[in-house]
């Protein structure tokens, strides 16, 4: 299951036979092994013998490209699109700091990555593997198999595996240092240790690694803070503070006996101030990367425990911290409290604020003379918050310091796997290989949000934990201001206000009271026992060699929890007045805080029990073929699976071989997608014209999705020259996906179309039910909340070719020259026509070439790199050109009014950067990498997304600058 390191000429041929770049050996590992086990298959043989496309990057290859982090190599690859790793908090959905791997643009959690060949936990809250806790010090090289191994591994590996494999043979300690100089920022640094201990009998590998990036703000890049006319929805928000309120000239506050109210200082500290309220540019307030700490520590332990069989047990203990995460001072509200606290009687879409409030006496003396008749409305019956408010805007959040609000993201894990492995004497030699891997992953994550009902009660001077008494402001009771008369400035541009009144400022006891957090702990935990029998048929042999063969079992248990805080768990705060009404019962349990809504504790486990078997039969000298079948039983709903594979090799002429694999692959869902729990995120909403809260509910009724894969290539090898090219397809049946909430309220409100909506129309009864509103009135404006599910969505076809070449020049001005390319070429990527609640809101369509931002991500059409390398004695100089195809923004199809008016941002450009990097080795055992990484300072491309570029697929550094320096004792 897992791979001895090839060094030597075996690293040379798997190198040439699979159309990669061959590196030199690894100063650390000289051994030659002939006989492995590739990823992707359970029986041991030659790399020339592999039939599946399986590419591998070494240790050397790794440095020769300046030692890139684990996320930087990852969205390098060609096959690999759409990565979470940069901080990019609109798509992290609270994990930031995390890493994955996504195969062929089909999803995170449709990568299965392995560390030495065995399983990892899911990160908790999530449903794919943190690449970010890998160990980056132990790793010897990465294999990635860029096919569906559902019949080899089980669930999850449907688009393919990433396997990270540990060094062997060091002998000594390495210690390692990195520093990245970035432009706005204190740079990125890393610190290593590895020590190896190689004995007759037994070896030992402990190493230690510590990465530190530091914030890099938004406003440090000029591409980031882009006009509203510019950029729409460059974090930009019609829900600001300054605000819109609504007044009453009979206090009743009824809908239509209102008259709105606009903040004065709308123009003057923030803006611009247009129909959809006062604008409000967010994204000032976040961070392009947080400050981030991540650790790992590792060590495993090698025992030859007799002639026959092997020992193998490593430990894993990593993390990282996002301590202070920079966000918007704070959101809008979704969430109000009841007349219950108001003491207005059926209203209950706004806060009110009394007439005495004395921050509302001090606007109304600022009101132009145009509003006359609403300033005193509103001196004698107060107002009512609009939707298109917020709590605290531009003068920033005095509690964090004055600025940014900050969020905590905190995760570890510990995993443990160990084995027995040897071989039977009787029978030819059966081998044998028993392991079991456990692993414990657990978060931390606290999200500062308003209290619905702290925040009414402070409105009316009746805030603060010590408020006693019944009279506002007094014995201990204090008021909150909502307006801009107790903002001084922007504090981001610097602008004042000629409207502050210091004496209405908002203190930090009124803001701590007001603010609670939305915090809970979540763990995942995986259980993994496997046991493979693998040998040979000495009778099978057709005259080419045996019929080898593997077979085994695998028991898989898998557990997942949430225990949030009494704020954030509806159980105990049901109500938006649960905070100063403790027991309140309430209709819609939307829970406490004004933006996120309450969720469930839960405790979900399923157990998997799994029989595979493998055959490899070499028919003729030039002819193998493997055929593989996995069953997988998870009982209750979910059922059970069977999938097979064949694959095959040709050997056609010594420079030519040919290979083909297909089979079916499943995945079963995890225990937070069956469960009756929801997950809030936040998603920009065009025709609100800000974010909005979607709730993403769990399906007990989502089944497994299934896919048939297929993959044809051609291998060349002239000895200097090699190549490879591949064609593959996916077939998908079911996929399990999240409902696009985009889509229910696009189709509800007819893709933003001037005064069109379906509100009344009983065809769309079902959608305009997962909608809630601002006073229960179905408009696009008043939108809440939406409501989606997981499913088993429309089925998806992909298809593509992957090509690869090397070329090396020998003796060239005394060294030797390569030369390298990389690309894939995606064919189509065909999604089947969505129906939600009988209605179809999406019809078929080819997302190659687009950047479906809001459902599948970014699929560009080509991506790829090419290297010229030159290597003379101990230096070693390589230039790296990378490319991502352009891509269509689907918005434009499926939401016009994003782009009615400007068509910027429709098509986000191709993305090609530079990298130079030298290696040296020099005395001592010492080695030298500097790197220059965007050689010609390219900007990401344009995109009409909160940060103007796509993160999945570029990054917002700019030309940077990396040292590294290696010292072996």
């Amino acid at each position: 299951m897992h791979c001895r390191f090839l060094a030597g000429a075996s690293s040379l041929a798997l190198l040439a036979t699979l159309g990669l770049a061959a590196p030199a050996n690894a100063q650390d590992d000289t051994a030659e092994v002939t006989e492995v086990v590739v990823t992707g298959s359970f029986i041991a043989g030659t790399p020339e013998t592999a039939a599946m496309p399986v590419n591998v990057i070494g240790q050397d290859e790794m440095q020769k490209q300046g030692s890139p982090s684990t996320v930087d190599l990852l969205k390098s690859i060609p096959a690999v699109s759409g990565v979470l790793g940069e901080a990019n908090q609109y798509a992290a959905a609270q994990s930031t700091g995390s890493g994955n791997v996504n195969l062929r643009g089909l999803g995170a959690h449709r990568t299965l990555v392995l560390m030495n060949g065995r399983r990892m936990a899911i990160s908790p809250g999530a449903i794919y593997v943190d690449t970010n806790l890998i160990p980056t010090a132990a790793i010897g090289r990465v294999e990635v198999l860029k096919d569906g191994a559902a019949a080899t591994y089980g669930s999850d590996a449907v688009g393919g595996v990433v396997n990270f494999i540990t060094r062997k043979n060091l002998n000594g300690l390495e210690v390692q240092g990195n520093y990245s100089y970035i432009d706005g920022s204190n740079g990125d640094y890393s610190l290593s240790a590895a020590y190896g201990w190689q004995g007759d009998r037994a070896d030992v590998l402990l190493t230690a690694g510590y990465r530190k990036r530091t914030e890099l703000p938004v406003t440090e890049r000029d591409f980031a803070i882009r006009s509203l006319t510019d950029n729409p929805q460059g974090g930009w928000s019609a829900f600001g503070n300054p605000g819109v309120y609504q007044t009453s000239a009979d206090g009743t506050f009824r809908p239509g006996a209102t008259g709105t109210l606009v903040d004065p200082a709308c123009n003057t500290i923030s803006g611009p101030l247009n129909a959809s309220g006062c604008q409000f540019q967010f994204i000032g307030f976040n961070n392009l990367i947080e400050d981030e700490d991540h650790w790992q520590i590792y060590g495993e332990v090698n025992v030859d425990l007799t002639e026959n069989t092997k020992f193998h047990v490593e430990a894993l203990y990593a993390g990282h911290e996002v301590a202070t995460e920079h966000s918007s001072p704070s959101y809008p509200p979704n969430n109000y409290p009841t007349s219950a606290l108001t003491g207005i009687a059926g209203r209950n879409n706004g806060f009110y604020i009394p007439a005495n409030n004395p921050g509302l006496q001090a606007l109304l003396g600022q009101i132009p003379a145009s509003q006359s008749a609403l300033a005193a409305a509103a001196g004698a019956n107060g107002l009512f918050t609009s939707i298109a408010w917020r709590p605290l805007g531009v003068g920033g959040n005095d509690l964090f310091g004055g600025g940014s609000k900050h969020d905590r993201r905190y995760f570890d894990t510990y995993r443990v796997s160990a084995g027995l492995k040897g071989e039977f004497d009787f029978a030819g030699g059966i081998g044998w290989d028993a392991a079991v891997t456990y692993m414990d992953s657990n978060a931390e994550i606290a999200t500062p949000d308003i209290l619905v009902g702290k925040l009414q009660r402070a409105l009316m001077g009746f805030g603060g934990d010590s408020c006693t008494g019944a009279t506002a402001g007094q014995n201990g009771c204090l008021w909150f201001n909502p307006f801009s008369t107790g903002v001084a400035s922007n504090v981001l541009d610097g602008r004042t206000n000629p409207g502050f009144v210091a004496s209405t400022a908002n203190s930090r006891e009124v803001l701590d009271y007001i603010f609670g957090e939305y915090a809970y702990k979540m763990r995942s935990q995986m259980l993994s026992a496997d046991l493979v029998f693998n040998g040979k048929v000495d009778a099978i042999d057709f005259g080419a060699g045996p019929l080898a063969w593997a077979a085994g079992g695998q028991y898989r248990w898998s557990g997942v929890e949430r225990h949030n805080n009494n704020d954030s768990n509806i159980a105990v705060s049901p109500c938006s007045d649960s905070s100063v009404i403790p027991g309140s019962t309430c209709a819609a349990q939307n829970g406490p805080f004004s933006f996120f809504g309450a969720t469930g504790d839960y405790d979900l486990d399923y157990s998997v029990g799994a029989a595979f078997a493998e055959l490899q039969m070499p028919f003729t000298d030039t002819l193998t073929g493997t055929f593989a079948v996995r069953y997988e039983d998870y009982g209750g709903n979910i059922g059970s699976t069977t999938n097979p594979k064949v694959a095959l090799k040709w050997q056609a002429l010594d420079w030519l071989a040919f290979r083909a694999s297909a089979g079916s692959t499943f995945r079963a869902p995890p225990q937070t997608q069956i469960a009756n729990v929801p997950v809030t995120n936040l998603s920009y909403t065009s025709v609100a014209g800000g974010y909005r809260a979607y709730d993403l509910w769990g399906n007990p009724d989502l089944k497994p999705e299934k896919a048939d894969t297929f993959n044809v290539g051609a291998l060349f090898d002239f000895g200097d020259f090699t190549a490879s090219i591949d064609y593959w397809r996916f077939n998908f049946k079911g996929p399990i996906a999240a409902e696009s909430g985009s889509q229910i309220v696009n189709t509800v409100f007819n893709n933003g179309a001037a005064g069109a909506n379906r509100c009344a129309d009983p065809a769309y009864a079902g959608l305009v039910s997962r909608i809630s509103f601002d006073g229960g009135v179905c408009n696009a404006t008043g939108i809440n909340r939406v409501k989606q599910f997981y499913v088993n969505g429309p089925d998806i076809q992909t298809s593509g070719l992957d090509f690869a070449a090397n070329y090396r020049a020998r003796d060239v001005l005394g060294g030797d020259m390569a030369f390298g390319a990389e690309l894939t070429y995606v064919f189509e990527f065909k999604v089947d026509p969505t129906q939600i609640e009988g209605v179809t809101t999406a019809a078929e369509r080819d997302l190659v070439g687009t950047m479906d931002y809001l459902g599948y991500g970014s699929q560009p059409q080509w991506k790829g790199s090419a290297f010229a390398e030159y290597t003379r004695g101990d230096h070693n100089l390589r230039w790296t050109i990378r490319y991502v195809d352009d891509m269509i923004d689907t918005r434009g199809v499926t939401s016009p009014a994003t782009f009615a008016t400007n068509q910027k941002g429709l098509k986000i450009g191709a993305f090609v950067t530079h990298d130079l990097a030298y290696r040296v080795f020099l005395p001592w055992d010492t080695t030298l990498t500097a790197s220059v990484i965007n050689v010609f300072d390219e900007e990401p491309p344009f995109a009409r997304l909160d940060l103007s570029y796509d993160p999945f697929t570029a990054n917002p550094l700019g030309r940077y600058y990396k040292v590294g320096v290696t010292k072996k004792f």
